[in-house]
Formats: structure tokens, C-alpha cells, sequence
């Protein structure tokens, strides 16, 4: 046999495009085949409704300023974490480390003198209800406070010391308009202000800035995640920050300038959130529901306020305008982002991509005809879409095909 010439079975020579003829024909014959067996199955175009859900990790954002304490001391809160605040109201009271406590002793005992003077010289033509009931709560809180000293149990004492100048003044009220005081009681009444001038050298009353929520818990990342970052923060931000180690505080006592408390907006913060898989398709200005697992159980409207997308997944930044009482403690957060979507649903096996742009094939009678749209959302079974330029009608109730392979 010689190759060039084919192959020779009996008297008869075979040529090689025998082959390649033979080959076109079998391979002809498979494509009707599939093209009579091809099934074809039909949707229909509805107005419907998809859900779609996203879950990430989130750091919150707060619009806070951090305020520090200008003496180191003991501490007494005026208020509770979280409690509004208008500006220059008092929120804490700083015993300086340097106070003396014999001045308290001194003061205290100043006024006993006084106060029994009082009641030797004077109150035997002047004694009546209202003073007998004020001498008594004068000398219940002298008590409380002389054993508040003692014990360095300063929590409260500033309210106490409110209250005794308040029953002293109404007292003196009293005994002015029924006598005047002699020269002994007015050496006493001297010393007393005297020993007060001294007490307030070491003692500090701290007044809010600003008005807006007070919180004297700190975590570290206040100058890092404040409101400006909500511009800037990428993806690696992110991701470094989530795994830094928050250092939370909260002290009885002040360090001489260090950050001790911050005064929040209540009107406006922020969620960075890092999707990795979202099936939403986010989009700047668009409203979505919130929700923070773990922390609470309602859910949160918020806008989406920018989006950045890498890699490592879609980058959140929602904007919220109220319930931020639940969340002036908490820096990190796993949430769950919904999104509703409405319009005309078609099943998704019906999008199809002709020459690179997404459509749906209309058939109406006996004609099919490419409609280009834009798939708004979909959940692998159905989506939502809206029609795309120019090509073909869309209407309610149309026909599309789905092409069964």
C-alpha cells in the first residue's frame, strides 16, 4: 500500500477524503439531531417582589469629640453613660490627688459651731417649724458626708455638698430676716467661707462643651473612625482595623490631660460594612435595611452613603439618622443588609447575553425578538429587570423564552 495513493480494500481503492466526507456527514447528522431535540419552555412577564440579603462585618462610626480631663483626681460622674447633655452643664466633679481631708473635718466643724450657737443664742425667740425641719436635714447630711470623707467614698458627695449649701442658704434666709448676726457669729460665718475658698482649690467641676450625648467610655479608635473616615476608609483600612484590639475604658479617675470623655452628635452616624460575596446591587442614595445581630432585634433604615469594591468584596457605608442610644459603645458588629426590589420579574433562566449586552427573547405569535435589559436584582430563580435602550417592546404578561439544553 502506499500512502499517497489511499488505502486499497480488495480491487478498490480508498482515497482519504473519502474520510472527511464520511466525517461532515455523522457530524451533519448530530446537529439536526440536537436541534430537533432542543426543548424550549416559556415565562412570562410579571410585576413582582425579590428580598435580597447580604451579611458582613461592620465598625461603627460615630460623630463624637473626645474631651480630656485637665487634673489627675478621683472622679465622681454627675451623670449616666449615655444621658443627654446640654452645653456647659456639669458632668463630673474632679477631686485633685492633693486635697487635704482635714479641711473637710475643719469646714464641717465650723459649721456645727454655728449651727449651735444658732440654737443657743438665737433660736430660743426665732425656733419655729420650718427651721427645726431644715437644722435636721442640715445635720443628717453633715453625717453623710463626714462618713462619705472618711471612708474616700466620694461617689455622690458632690450632690451632697449641693444640697447642704442649699439648706444653709435657706436657713440663713431665715435667720436674716428675724435677726442679725453678732460679732461671734460673724468671725464663724468668715471662717466658713474661708475654709470653702480652700476646698474648692481641689476641687474640679467638669462642664460639657457641647451639648449632645456623654459617654465616659473610650475605646482607642475615637481619633482613627471619626467622621471625616467615612470619605476615606478603603478595604485594607478595613480589614486592619477589624482585626486591631480595641482597648476599651472607662475610669473612676482622671488622668492629667488624657482623654476621659466625649460629647456624640446623636443626629447622624455611620456603619462601614465589608460584603465579600453581595448579591445586592448597591448603589449610592440607596435606602437599606439594617440589621445588627446579637444587639438588637429591630431593624434600622439607613442610606447607602459610599461604596468602594476590591477584591476582598464591596465596601458599605450607610448613613443612619437616629437610634444611635443603642450603639455610642459599640465599635464592631455583625449585620445584615435587606433589600426590597419591585418591577417586572422575569424567571432568571430567561436572561441571555447576545454579542455581550443582557436581554430577555419576547416571542409574540411566531416571532422571537431580543429585548435588551438591565437585570435590577436577582436571587437565581427570578429577577427583576427594566428595559435597556431601543430594542423591542416590554411589556406585562409577555412571553419570553427559556431555552432548555
Amino acid at each position: 500500500m502506499e500512502m499517497g495513493k489511499g488505502l486499497v480494500i480488495g480491487n478498490r481503492r480508498i482515497r482519504f477524503r473519502f474520510f472527511v466526507f464520511l466525517f461532515l456527514i455523522i457530524a451533519g447528522f448530530y446537529f439536526i439531531l440536537n436541534a430537533l431535540n432542543r426543548s424550549y419552555t416559556y415565562g412570562i412577564v410579571e410585576y413582582g417582589e425579590l428580598t435580597l440579603n447580604d451579611t458582613g462585618d461592620a465598625l461603627i462610626i460615630r460623630q463624637e469629640e473626645v474631651y480630656s480631663a485637665p487634673e489627675y483626681g478621683k472622679v465622681t460622674f454627675l451623670l449616666a453613660e449615655g444621658e443627654n447633655v446640654e452645653k456647659e452643664q456639669p458632668i463630673a466633679v474632679v477631686y485633685k490627688a492633693n486635697y487635704k481631708e482635714e479641711l473637710v473635718y475643719q469646714l464641717y466643724n465650723v459649721r456645727e459651731k454655728i449651727l449651735s450657737y444658732q440654737q443657743e443664742n438665737i433660736l430660743q425667740d426665732v425656733l419655729d417649724n420650718d427651721i427645726e425641719k431644715i437644722e435636721k436635714e442640715i445635720s443628717d447630711v453633715i453625717i453623710s458626708i463626714q462618713v462619705s470623707v472618711r471612708d474616700t467614698q466620694l461617689e455622690g458627695l458632690d450632690k451632697k455638698e449641693k444640697k447642704l449649701r442649699s439648706l444653709f442658704d435657706n436657713r440663713q434666709r431665715i435667720f436674716d430676716k428675724k435677726t442679725t448676726p453678732d460679732h461671734y457669729l460673724e468671725q464663724l460665718y468668715a471662717q466658713e467661707a474661708e475654709l470653702n475658698n480652700q476646698l474648692e482649690e481641689w476641687r474640679l467641676e467638669l462642664v460639657a462643651p457641647q451639648s449632645g450625648l456623654v459617654s465616659f467610655s473610650l475605646d482607642s479608635m475615637e481619633d482613627i473612625l471619626d467622621i471625616k473616615s467615612v470619605n476615606y476608609l478603603t478595604i485594607n483600612d478595613f480589614v486592619n482595623l477589624t482585626t486591631q484590639e480595641v482597648i476599651e475604658t472607662e475610669e473612676d479617675e482622671a488622668g492629667d490631660e488624657q482623654p476621659f470623655f466625649r460629647i456624640i452628635n446623636p443626629d447622624k452616624w455611620y456603619m462601614a460594612c465589608l460584603v465579600k460575596e453581595p448579591v445586592i446591587l448597591y448603589e449610592d442614595g440607596q435606602d437599606v435595611e439594617v440589621s445588627f445581630i446579637g444587639l438588637q432585634s429591630e431593624t434600622l433604615e439607613g442610606k447607602v452613603y459610599r461604596i468602594e469594591k476590591g477584591q476582598e468584596g464591596c465596601l458599605l457605608i450607610v448613613e443612619f439618622n437616629d437610634k444611635i442610644e443603642s450603639f455610642i459603645n459599640v465599635r464592631r458588629a455583625k449585620t445584615e443588609k435587606s433589600k426590597k426590589f419591585q418591577g417586572f420579574m422575569v424567571p432568571a433562566d430567561a436572561i441571555v447575553t447576545r454579542r455581550g449586552r443582557k436581554g430577555v427573547m419576547t416571542v409574540k405569535d411566531d416571532s422571537k425578538i431580543f429585548v435588551e435589559v438591565n437585570v435590577i436584582a436577582s436571587d437565581g430563580q427570578n429577577a427583576i429587570i427594566e428595559k435597556e435602550g431601543e430594542s423591542g417592546d416590554l411589556e406585562l404578561h409577555t412571553k419570553v423564552l427559556i431555552e432548555g439544553r
